[in-house]
């Protein structure tokens, strides 16, 4: 599991906007572009959307459903390829917001996602690929949000 957090002087409120912004997400992320719904009322559970990505000259999309909604606190969606859980907790500190990302394996993944994963070209070492990616998509949300 790969987690981090970051204090983010924000309301709660425009904290959760962002993080439920599947569609703008990419203007975060390091890797993930953006994302476009596909059926299901968007920000529900059980919506689906495909979200698009990119490391270096690779790119590739991934089938996703909205696994968990609490309104305004919590924000979780499945990956169908990778079978990767990625969640936002949304949480009031003092006067601003503690914002966690998470991702977790729940299933193992099908064979050539872990070979592409493994190959290198998705980048070397995708665990802290994946790690450091989360401290950046946090960083940035702060970062947007402070200024």
């Amino acid at each position: 599991m790969d987690r981090s957090s970051a204090y983010i002087e924000a309301t709660p409120d425009s904290v959760w906007t962002l993080v439920s912004d599947l569609e703008g997400m990419g203007r975060f992320s390091p890797e993930n572009t953006g994302g476009a719904w596909t059926s299901g009322k968007p920000g529900t559970v059980g919506a689906t959307f495909k979200g698009t990505n990119k490391h270096g000259l690779v790119r590739w999309s991934t089938r996703c459903t909205i696994t968990e909604v609490v309104g305004g606190q919590k924000f979780a969606f499945e990956v169908a390829e990778s079978k990767a859980r990625w969640s936002f907790l949304v949480e009031p500190s003092g006067t601003g917001t503690l914002l966690t990302e998470t991702r977790e394996i729940f299933a193992t993944a099908p064979r050539y996602v872990r070979i592409l994963s493994g190959s290198g070209v998705l980048g070397r070492g995708r665990d802290q690929i994946i790690a450091a990616g989360i401290d950046t998509t946090l960083a940035r949300i702060k970062m947007h949000l402070e200024q």
